[in-house]
């Protein structure tokens, strides 16, 4: 669930089926410490400058160190990572004793202990906060740049937790000299990487930052970066060591644990790399992820992927975000790699084409859905319908697919969006907008129906004003899994959209009983949408919504390419705290059938006359 990843997810099993089934470098030492104790020999390394782009605008030029005994494994000292992400910022490193650093960026500070290779703040989540690139001084939180909210405040139990990371572990090394603290690229981007994206991948030429949301898809935005990673199509045995130690590294603490995963409880008291010895076809996949062939490599991530699989968040595989990719070039490269991988692992390669039919069977339910539901709702155009007491809004995203047509609104260039007749921007809030202020003009509708049936996720912006709309409550529950803290997280919504955020938005009110109609395909955002609605005493009709309970948040391989998973920043619950991945129980259930040609017949779920029967009834006694 961020900003349209999870509303791709469809799309992206689609295209992987059709795939899968038819320098000027310097020599230089570590400086000696001027202690009287015996020092062991300094490791030599050179340096490279390395061209950065920040979302397709050029930055400048970073440093970048490699180790001799470390060959191909790109360094960074913490203070050059520091002021490349977040230009103008800076950071102190001190050295307080042998191997010890205290590093301070003006937001918090972490201890870095080069010795026993270990890193530690009492305020992670402020320690690697870059949320100034959007607004001065807020905090690290979930927000997707939508000008119609504004992040508020937040409520944290405990108030504070310390983090610690154990890098020994996971072989991966820390270094130091007297006047600044190394550690590798993608480690540094990982720790940093946040819910709005801001990640950096290393290609081995060249640096790319995603900046925001509309450049979070490197391939697409860059595909000459995608294209220079895969030309390496191998690796030395120090890069396969640290690339298979930093994956083990990430989903032992940031993957958010949603809750469907087999692999969560091995994970949760072992870790990946003990998991994966433990369990059938887990030797051969860990065998693979330390290959050096890349695409050995990467087909061990598309194996990984059907382990961690949590309803779509977690897309732990570069392959399959490249196959999302319409880049002909990229998609040839990636298919051939696919086969030649497939053959050689055939049990491995039959688990992942079984996984795959099993997404596309529920693909292919959710479109006999949208069709029973076109075939069985009354005349209309766009996705506004009306019968009787009852108004239908259909909303299959939650989406803010037009963010430059809201900025220019918001600048007072441009008009608000209309509703097109042929059903445009029907995942827009636009299209709520739309039925709340006809429905509320109608004298006729009571009751208005949001229809989450067909609705694959989106955005947390979108709920926010949603919910804000209707209930004038903007807030939502998530657990930090890598912190332990409970969080509430506040946003303010400029609730009648005339540019600011004061008294007159509450003026907003829409006089409607209004339910909310979900199904198994109800995912993401569907999920955390008609959780909160629920929570408000709000009806919720139809079948169990479909899950997923996290955040989506992006990573990049020490190879440059790009993945994601379910975040440990925010794993979604209700106001009870109870995780809500196993989906929202509905208020009133609807029956489903069987269709002749075997699908599940939802035509009972468009049944207004039946709906406004049921939600009548249902508020006569709620009040």
């Amino acid at each position: 669930m961020n900003t349209m990843k999870s509303m791709k997810v469809q799309k992206l099993w689609q295209a992987a089926i059709v795939m899968v089934l038819s320098l000027v470098m310097t020599s230089c030492s570590d400086k000696n410490d001027d202690s009287d104790t015996p020092q062991p020999e300094p490791v030599k390394f050179t340096t490279k400058q390395v061209p950065v782009s920040r979302g397709g605008s050029d930055g400048g030029s970073v440093t970048m160190r490699f180790y001799d005994d470390l060959p191909g494994v790109a360094y960074i000292s913490a203070a050059d990572f520091q002021k490349m992400l977040l230009p103008g910022s800076s950071m102190t490193v001190e050295k307080s004793g042998e191997g010890i650093y205290q590093l301070n960026n003006g937001k918090a500070t972490a201890t870095v202990n080069t010795a026993e290779e270990t890193f530690t703040s009492a305020d992670f989540m402020s320690f690697t906060n870059l949320m100034d690139l959007l607004s001065p001084g807020m905090a690290n939180v979930y927000f997707d740049g939508s000008p119609y909210l504004r992040y508020s405040r937040m409520e944290l139990s405990p108030a504070t937790s310390t983090v610690s990371f154990d890098f020994k572990k996971y072989g991966i090394d820390l270094r130091g000299d007297e006047g600044a603290v190394y550690l590798p690229f993608a480690t540094l981007s990982d720790l940093y990487s946040d819910l709005y994206y801001h990640v950096a991948a290393f290609n081995g030429e060249r640096v790319y930052i995603i900046t925001d949301n509309g450049n979070s898809e490197i391939v697409a935005a860059d595909p000459d970066f995608t294209r220079e990673a895969l030309a390496k199509d191998t690796r030395t045995a120090e890069q396969a060591a640290y690339s298979y130690g930093e994956l083990c590294f990430i989903i032992d603490h940031f993957y958010g644990m949603p809750g469907r995963s087999p692999l969560e409880s091995g994970i949760r008291s072992n870790g990946l790399d003990a998991t994966l010895d433990a369990i059938e076809n887990g030797p051969e996949i860990k065998s693979l992820l330390k290959s050096p062939k890349l695409f050995d490599y990467l087909f061990g991530m598309n194996c990984l992927n059907v382990l961690l699989d949590d309803g779509g968040h977690t897309i732990a595989s570069p392959l399959l975000l490249l196959m999302n990719s319409n880049e002909e070039y990229l998609n040839a490269m990636v298919t051939e790699q696919l086969s030649a991988a497939l053959e050689l692992f055939p049990k491995l390669g039959e688990d992942f084409k079984e996984w795959f039919q099993e997404n596309r069977a529920r693909a292919m339910i959710s479109a006999s859905r949208e069709m029973q539901r076109a075939m069985t709702l009354p005349d209309g155009s766009g996705s506004y319908r009306k019968k009787g007491d009852t108004a239908f809004c259909i909303f299959d995203m939650f989406g803010i697919t037009d963010i430059e047509g809201w900025k220019a609104y918001y600048a007072g260039t441009a008009p608000l969006s209309a509703i097109s007749t042929e059903g445009m921007h029907k995942g827009e809030l636009v299209v709520v907008l739309d039925a709340l202020k006809r429905a509320s003009e109608d004298p006729e509708v009571k009751n208005l129906v949001i229809d989450l049936t067909c609705n694959s996720g989106g955005s947390l912006d979108v709920v926010m004003a949603m919910t804000s709309l209707i209930a004038n409550q903007s807030k939502f529950y998530s657990e930090n899994t890598l912190t332990g803290q409970r969080q509430v997280i506040y946003y303010a919504v400029d609730r009648n959209f005339d540019g600011k955020i004061d008294a007159k938005d509450q003026e907003v009110k829409y006089d409607l009983n209004v339910a909310v109609l979900t199904s198994g395909s109800a995912f993401s955002c569907g999920n955390l949408f008609p959780s909160l609605m629920k929570d408000m005493g709000y009806l919720v009709m139809g079948e169990r919504s479909g899950g997923g309970s996290c955040a989506v948040q992006n990573f990049c391989t020490p190879e440059g390419l790009q993945y994601q998973i379910s975040s440990y920043r925010g794993r979604l619950t209700t106001d009870k705290w109870q995780n809500i991945d196993s989906g929202i129980e509905p208020n009133v259930s609807i029956a489903i059938g069987t269709t002749p040609d075997g699908y599940p017949d939802y035509s009972a779920f468009y049944d207004l006359d039946a709906l406004s029967s049921s939600i009548n009834e249902w508020y006569r006694l709620k009040n």
